[in-house]
């Protein structure tokens, strides 16, 4: 094999890696992997049709993102969700996420805001359907954040959040399950739409982090009303 077929090789696999790493991340956003469940390669190698070598590289992506841990004599398991890990993860997600809107008023585009609006007026028709897909649901509100994270021109802290982000899907899969807390999201976006086409880095800042934190006030009353907010019903990935 030459350089450039074992390149191109490398490629491949890591495409793998990646889509194998979305499927067990969406089961175990969703509640199909419970908490606590243990991750086996072969048995998931099996499920999926795929050699287990990508598999176990999959795992240390979602170890990576908090998705899982490893255990003495368990091996990978699905990693517990806790209000600590929730406000810890969230306390830091706000800092971040408010400097990088405040660098994005200075940088956005009209092009961002009409992307911006239509994605979050989706946000809305769904919350108005009364049976809201939490997928998509989740979807939406993953790119409009991204869209505003893309825009603030930073890489390094574009990344910290796109980590942060990952790990706090579980969560958002909790709160964005109240339609009232849908509606109420799209609210504040559309708040931060405003304050990010006038530019003004102050408010779009404070809009963000206001957002945050509505959002972690909403899971903690959820979380401690609710001990087990995620599903433990099983199905295949």
């Amino acid at each position: 094999m030459n350089v450039s077929e074992a390149k191109i090789n490398i490629g491949e696999v890591k495409t793998l890696r990646e889509q194998l790493a979305q499927s067990i991340r969406d089961s175990i956003i969703d509640g199909r992997i419970p908490p606590g469940e243990r991750l086996t390669e072969e048995e998931i190698a099996r499920q999926l049709g795929v050699s287990r070598t990508p598999v176990r590289e999959a795992f240390f992506q979602l170890v990576s993102e908090g998705f899982a841990e490893v255990e003495p004599r368990r091996g990978v398991v699905v990693k517990e969700i806790s209000l600590r890990d929730a406000e810890e993860t969230y306390e830091l997600k706000g800092v971040l996420e408010g400097l990088a809107a405040r660098l994005a008023a200075d940088r956005c585009t009209p092009a961002m805001i009409e992307r911006l609006t239509a994605v979050n007026d989706e946000l809305y028709r769904l919350a108005k359907s009364g049976s809201a897909d939490l997928r998509e649901a989740l979807r939406l509100n993953s790119e409009f954040h991204s869209l505003i994270n893309d825009a603030c021109d930073n890489r390094k802290l574009a990344r910290q959040i796109t980590a942060l982000r990952h790990q706090t899907l579980r969560y958002n899969y909790v709160f964005l399950s109240a339609a009232a807390r849908l509606t109420r999201s799209a609210d504040e976006h559309r708040a931060i739409i405003a304050a990010l086409a006038a530019r003004d880095a102050d408010e779009t800042e404070r809009l963000l982090r206001l957002h945050n934190d509505a959002a972690l006030a909403t899971l903690r009353s959820r979380m401690l009303s609710h001990p087990s907010p995620t599903s433990p019903s099983r199905s295949p990935l």
